[in-house]
């Protein structure tokens, strides 16, 4: 069903006939346009504007080697999941395994890989710079706004951000009891704590199961996605090697640097492992130097500031939420997230 949109269409690369029929069995049903190509010099030109692209397990590596433009909404079908998982990372992709995920790739169809979903990761250019409170604050106030949201803790050195939101002994699961997560997973919001309106994956507790994986990272962000507006990923200091996952398939990247010399230099470590989608957001004292210093000392964006408010840091010893007597740091957060969300929306 070939379309001069490219941008209502369904692309899919592959040569495998397996993978061919059964997504056009599935968009036929749906009346979904899909447009089938053989090579990336055919589908490079329609990758950035395609509704949702598909690659076929077959295709996976020559795609993955020419290193097309990052965006949402990718996965990879076929029928050997485990080397479908090889390729998830280098294409920001999830994985739809068949014939198990046909009920899943019928959704994907349907809606395009999950509505309009942007995952924003937060990742902190210093120690204690306050990334895990910008990612909550970040959270609460999508919710505010009244979007969907989604708040996943990547950060196993970060005590947990249901602490940071006062909800440590709320009741749901954390990360433990989601480690064994892979490939399609449904909808996860009735087994997680809920906060404000914002949906919480937390670490857990010392030693309570099996380490974070890629493979669950990739699974329970992509369930997250398909049922939110806004997923928010913190990231912590160095992403850990499961959440460089998360960080790799956002569709912008908020590295948090103070003002200071060695601030800005631990930051400027950081960078080139971030990918192209990364501004920088500045976490300024009163009559510090300006933003735009520091943003032209890492070469990035300047996408907002928010003040250093010492009221933030207390609010969550009192088990109150992030910039609950802060109006002033809540508000330049909330302006903070309508700009990246409209750059995250202009990058489609």
């Amino acid at each position: 069903m070939p379309t001069d949109r490219a941008d209502a269409e369904v692309l899919v690369l592959t040569a495998d006939a397996r993978v061919t029929d059964a997504v056009e069995s599935a968009a036929a049903a749906l009346g979904v346009a899909v447009v089938t190509v053989a090579t990336m010099e055919e589908a490079l030109p329609r990758w950035p504007r395609a509704r949702v692209v598909l690659v076929g397990g077959d295709l996976a590596a020559a795609a993955a080697s020419v290193g097309p433009p990052r965006r949402g909404r990718v996965h990879l079908v076929g029928f050997e999941a485990a080397e479908l998982g090889t390729w998830s990372m280098p294409l920001g992709a999830e994985v739809l395994p068949l014939p198990q995920g046909l009920a899943w790739l019928t959704e994907v169809l349907a809606v395009g890989g999950a509505s309009e979903a942007r995952t924003l990761a937060v990742v902190g250019g210093s120690g204690g710079v306050g990334a895990s409170t910008l990612a909550s604050g970040l959270a609460l106030a999508g919710a505010r706004a009244g979007r969907t949201v989604a708040l996943a803790d990547l950060d196993p050195h970060g005590g947990g951000v249901d602490r940071l939101l006062g909800a440590e002994r709320a009741p749901g699961w954390r990360w433990p009891r989601l480690a064994g997560a892979r490939g399609e997973v449904g909808d996860v919001r009735g087994v997680l704590p809920e906060v404000a309106g914002v949906t919480v994956v937390s670490m857990g507790r010392g030693p309570e199961g099996p380490a974070l994986s890629a493979e669950s990272v990739q699974a329970v962000l992509g369930s997250l996605g398909r049922h939110h507006d806004l997923v928010v990923v913190d990231a912590g200091r160095t992403p850990h090697p499961a959440a460089r996952q998360g960080v790799r398939a956002a569709d912008a990247v908020l590295l948090l640097s103070g003002t200071g010399v060695r601030a800005v230099a631990a930051a400027a470590s950081l960078v080139p492992d971030l990918g192209d989608r990364v501004g920088v957001v500045v976490r300024r004292a009163r009559g510090g130097p300006p933003g735009e210093l520091v943003s032209d000392a890492l070469g990035l964006p300047l996408w907002g500031e928010v003040p250093e408010a010492r009221r933030v840091a207390a609010d969550a010893e009192r088990g109150e939420l992030p910039g609950a007597s802060s109006p002033r740091w809540g508000s330049a957060v909330g302006r903070l997230l309508e700009r990246v969300w409209t750059e995250a929306h202009h990058e489609d």
